[in-house]
């Protein structure tokens, strides 16, 4: 009985010691200014990374830096191949219809909504890390233009509704030419608010300039197999891969 007093005290303690340190390190969301300048901003980013080549894309296709989460995605029909361990789901991105497959076996029942389920979370997170710059202007978005510490103008984008997380803000920090550098990150899923990440390894695919890199809390990430392409065919498939 003595050793699981000790033990319950000592989660007790980590509990505290967590709650503590999340306290320690967030930072307040920082408030900007709305109207044309934030605006104007962002048409600047988005023109320096060649937003109409990345609309223009038909397919487009990478790995996410957690190993084995494939996704290759139909631009045109708004539809992905999502893939995470063994399990794969075709899934239609507007209804989110979809088709399940674990060890190559469809699923029904329980079993496919949870797979669907875990896929869209999975999607929601993943394509957010690849295209979030193209995405300033979504429906439900709120700009606002930040003075930053280091000079340079920054742009919050609060995504107010839509996703998984409405409510969600990140505050990017840009270079001299609009291009993004970093982020800082208000968000549901990070209990420490305001962590930031960098935003690197520029890579231009289609036409449009993509990050593939970025550095959190001492950890370096990077996307792989990124392509774009003009028709499935030039993925290798003989057949359409996403035919439901």
């Amino acid at each position: 009985m003595k050793f699981l007093k000790i033990i319950l005290l000592l989660l007790v303690v980590l509990v505290v010691l967590g709650f503590i340190t999340i306290k320690v390190m967030s930072k307040e969301r920082p408030k900007g200014q709305t109207g044309p300048e934030a605006d104007t901003l962002a048409t600047q980013v988005l023109a320096g990374l060649n937003k109409s080549a990345f609309d223009a894309i038909p397919y487009l296709r990478w790995e996410f830096f957690r190993p084995g989460q494939k996704y290759f995605w139909d631009k045109k029909a708004n539809k992905a191949i999502i893939e995470w361990d063994n399990n794969k789901v075709i899934m239609q991105l507007d209804s989110q219809e979809a088709q399940s497959y674990s060890e190559g076996i469809k699923q029904e029942g329980a079993a496919h909504d949870e797979l669907k389920k875990k896929a869209w979370s999975n999607w929601c997170n993943d394509s957010f890390w690849m295209i979030a710059p193209f995405k300033l202007f979504d429906s439900g978005t709120q700009r606002e233009i930040m003075d930053l510490e280091n000079g340079n103008k920054g742009i919050k984008v609060t995504y107010v509704s839509g996703g998984v997380t409405p409510g969600d803000a990140y505050l990017w920090e840009l270079d001299k030419n609009h291009r993004p550098v970093a982020w800082k990150m208000w968000t549901k899923i990070i209990p420490v608010k305001g962590m930031g990440a960098t935003w690197a390894g520029w890579e231009k695919h289609g036409g449009a300039w993509f990050s593939t890199e970025h550095t959190l809390a001492s950890k370096k990430m990077k996307m792989k197999n990124v392509k774009a392409g003009n028709s499935w065919a030039d993925f290798g498939y003989e057949s359409d891969p996403f035919a439901m």
